[in-house]
């Protein structure tokens, strides 16, 4: 299948300079309003002791990436309507409203954070929404997702996985809706879609811990999206979304490279996770999408492990005899006194190496940046898989 060059590149390049083009103007009010009303980031007590002069800074940072991006998509969307008839060989609609699902679930996703970070600054701690309640929120946004696609797009409630670049119309597409499996497909979404977007929201909010961290690395991650689903058959308008997103984050690093003037708290982090969860979904970009989230997941297990491995060490002896798997098992579920032992000078891993770094004379931004050469490289590697 060959897609005209001008059709695919200029719509995302418009997206991108759109995106990048708000951010940057509206920044620098952004963060002057939010001093002037003394909306900073308050700083967890069992972080990294150098973290201690960030309080005070500017968070939310991304309510405005995320009007940035909504507003790009809309003009584009509403300026390529004919290249993307041209491409769909057909009507628009389908496309467009996979699109602006796929938005509205993550906008959905960022307001959820923005009531997060409004409850702390209010509260004057580090304490918003609870969690179990944060995290049945983002699971009933996927499903909501799901059943939209499945309900209102039939035609396009079930894309393709794809392998790589080449492999459209042939049998190196994977898809669970043909030979009599039909029912499976569906049933498959209903239950990925609600688990990647909470997974995906709650990792990159691990992550977002140093100035500049997830910024920068959202940003590579969005790009490689965008040139992927840029020639994937039906998901032209959701590479649109990908390089709004990337023209935003990239302003917003501007101002949150370190050190810090803003940062993107919850609001921001819960809607780049979403995001990222609802592309890779209807992208059909799925088992790509290990490769270019293995940071975020090195850096949630890195939090699972040290949790688990703190609770496991404590000393205790229980009142009754218990088996090593019951004793284990206890000991996860119940908060009991003492220390245990730690895997990690601190978790997430970013935090780590950060120690690490600071006791050999290193800085935040040099960690930060080993960050964005390792997800560079795995980006470039999957564009190369995938062209191939």
């Amino acid at each position: 299948m060959q897609i005209s060059d001008a059709q695919t590149i200029l719509p995302q390049m418009l997206a991108t300079a759109l995106s990048f083009s708000f951010c940057v103007i509206a920044y620098p009010l952004y963060i002057k309003c939010l001093t002037n009303k003394q909306i900073g980031q308050f700083i967890r007590e069992e972080g990294p002791a150098s973290h201690a002069k960030k309080a005070k800074t500017p968070t939310m940072g991304g309510l405005c990436f995320i009007v940035g991006t909504v507003i790009a998509t809309i003009a584009v969307t509403l300026s390529s309507s004919r290249s993307l008839i041209s491409l769909s060989g057909g009507t628009t609609s389908q496309q467009v409203l996979a699109a602006f699902f796929v938005l509205a679930a993550a906008v959905c996703c960022g307001l959820l954070g923005f009531a997060d970070d409004y409850g702390k600054v209010t509260s004057k701690s580090n304490k918003g929404i609870s969690g179990k309640f944060r995290l049945a929120c983002e699971f009933s946004l996927g499903l909501l997702l799901a059943l939209g696609f499945y309900l209102v797009l039939p035609g396009n409630q079930s894309p393709q996985i794809v392998l790589n670049a080449h492999a459209f119309g042939s049998a190196q597409l994977f898809d669970l809706g043909h030979k009599g499996w039909e029912f499976l497909d569906p049933l498959f979404r209903l239950m990925m879609v609600p688990l990647l977007m909470a997974s995906a929201s709650n990792a990159l909010n691990l992550h977002d811990g140093m100035d500049g961290l997830a910024g920068g690395t959202s940003l590579l991650v969005f790009i490689t999206m965008s040139i992927m689903l840029a020639v994937i058959p039906g998901a032209q308008a959701l590479s649109w979304v990908a390089a709004a997103a990337a023209g935003a984050i990239l302003a917003f690093l501007l101002f949150n490279k370190y050190p810090a003037k803003i940062f993107m708290g919850d609001t921001g982090s819960l809607f780049i996770g979403a995001l990222m969860a609802g592309l890779v979904a209807y992208g059909g970009l799925l088992l790509w999408f290990i490769p270019l989230a293995l940071i975020y997941i090195v850096e949630t297990l890195s939090v699972i492990c040290q949790v688990a491995y703190f609770k496991l060490t404590k000393a205790y002896t229980p009142e009754k005899p218990m088996s090593a798997l019951t004793l284990a098992i206890y000991k996860l579920q119940n908060k009991l006194p003492g220390e245990g032992k730690r895997l990690l000078r601190m978790a997430p891993m970013h935090h780590h190496f950060e120690a690490l770094a600071a006791e050999k004379g290193h800085r935040e931004w040099q960690v930060v940046v080993c960050f964005w050469i390792v997800q560079f490289l795995l980006c470039a590697l999957c564009l190369l898989g995938f062209a191939i």
